[in-house]
């Protein structure tokens, strides 16, 4: 199950706040980026001149995501949007089918 995840940060924190915060979320990155949670994010990306980032989250269940974001150093001073993805080969087929049966239900 993959997921989109988008953090930012609901206002500016103090220097000295950001600063502890910025060194927690390296070690939170670091434990699913490079150890044996390794793969779980596909990718990790930072935004250019506003405090705030996202990812790519690739986790088996719900709970697996949650416990995951659970840990996030930053969750009580950031807005999280979590958007599930789909895949585009097979999304718009079953868009097709769900559209076709409301046609032949409204008939």
């Amino acid at each position: 199950m993959r997921f989109l995840v988008i953090t930012k940060s609901k206002h500016l924190l103090p220097p000295e706040v950001s600063a502890r915060l910025v060194d927690a979320i390296g070690s939170w990155r670091s434990k699913y980026w490079r150890s044996k949670y390794a793969g779980q994010f596909e990718q990790i990306w930072g935004f250019a001149g506003i405090q705030g980032g996202g990812g790519i989250v690739n986790v088996n269940s719900l709970d697996e995501l949650d416990a995951i974001m659970a840990e996030f150093p930053m969750q009580a001073t950031s807005d999280i949007e979590t958007l599930p993805l789909v895949d585009l080969d097979s999304a718009p087929h079953r868009a097709k089918q769900a559209m076709g049966a409301m046609t032949a239900g409204g008939s």
